[in-house]
């Protein structure tokens, strides 16, 4: 490994670019640079790094396990370089405010980019900056204040630990079930899934969202035994495709669902009532915290229109 060579967040970028368009000309085209400049940077971090970041064919450009690897490193450190340079403008221009939001990956975050351009329009010099984390990050993140508010899901007081901070309910969604869809498996109907349907079944459980919480105190209420897969999916697509694929079953909200999954059922209580998983606006008050309870309410105000336009 080469510890000399120069990694710079351009180069950073660059890995960025080709990963979101799957092409080295496309990618030197959207950052203003000639394709053999972004493919010698880019050679440079792989040299540093210690190993190929693409795997490129005749007809594709494809991170390698390696690059899917350290792409959310690269993402982390593009965020935190864009998070800084806002911070620094919102320090020097008294006239400019800025909100920090943190988002859990469980949240939608459509809801939230629909509700940022009415807020901002009606408050010039005003900008909110998202960031997405897993739950221990935003937890850190309020503690040192380097966030303002953090949208996340509602845990068991168990996993809670958020005395000190304001929370205030945001929305409400309901979990789906994905079956297992495998030859030997009884054919399923459309109607609601239960708990009991998933006795015996394995569930696929992810890391980090607050997602795997939400279904084991929801198994807990139930007085249900939950059996969760050996393997952990780093996304909510890995647990789409791994029930597809018969390895066990899913429970996702209804947002993180491929539109075209039509075989996911809406997971009901014993009580006949849907099975939710709600999220939470955690906030800290700070003494310059007024754009922040700007933000809340308008949050409070705007989402559950927003969801009303949806249909749910």
């Amino acid at each position: 490994m080469n510890k000399t060579a120069a990694m710079n967040l351009t180069h950073l970028n660059f890995i960025k670019a080709v990963a979101e368009h799957g092409s080295f000309s496309r990618a030197a085209e959207a950052c203003c640079v000639t394709q053999p400049t972004l493919s010698n940077a880019i050679a440079q971090v792989e040299d540093q790094v210690g190993d190929r970041l693409f795997r490129r064919t005749t007809r594709s450009v494809r991170l390698t396990r390696f690059g899917a690897h350290l792409l959310p490193l690269i993402t982390a450190v593009l965020d935190a370089r864009d998070d800084l340079l806002a911070s620094a403008r919102a320090f020097h221009e008294a006239d400019r405010r800025l909100v920090r939001v943190g988002l859990s990956p469980l949240i939608d975050s459509t809801l939230v980019s629909g509700a940022i351009g009415p807020f901002t329009a009606a408050r010039p010099g005003t900008e909110v900056f998202l960031k997405q984390c897993f739950l221990d990050d935003l937890e850190d993140r309020l503690d040192n204040e380097t966030l303002d508010l953090a949208l996340l899901p509602a845990l068991p007081r168990s996993r809670d630990r958020r005395p000190r901070a304001t929370a205030r309910p945001f929305y409400s969604e309901p979990l789906f079930v994905l079956d297992a869809q495998t030859d030997a498996a009884p054919p399923r109907d459309r109607n609601a899934a239960t708990l009991d349907d998933l006795d015996g079944q394995r569930v696929i459980l992810t890391q980090g969202c607050g997602l795997s919480d939400v279904i084991a105190d929801l198994f807990k209420a139930e007085s249900k035994r939950l059996t969760p897969y050996p393997g952990q999916a780093l996304s909510y697509a890995v647990v789409e495709e791994w029930a597809g694929l018969g390895l066990a079953a899913g429970i996702l909200p209804r947002s993180k669902i491929s539109p075209d999954n039509d075989g996911a059922r809406p997971l009901v209580r014993a009580d006949g009532t849907p099975a939710l998983v709600n999220h939470d606006m955690v906030w800290r008050k700070a003494a310059d915290g007024a754009v922040t309870d700007a933000f809340v309410a308008h949050l409070a105000e705007t989402v559950p229109a927003l969801l009303a336009g949806r249909g749910r």
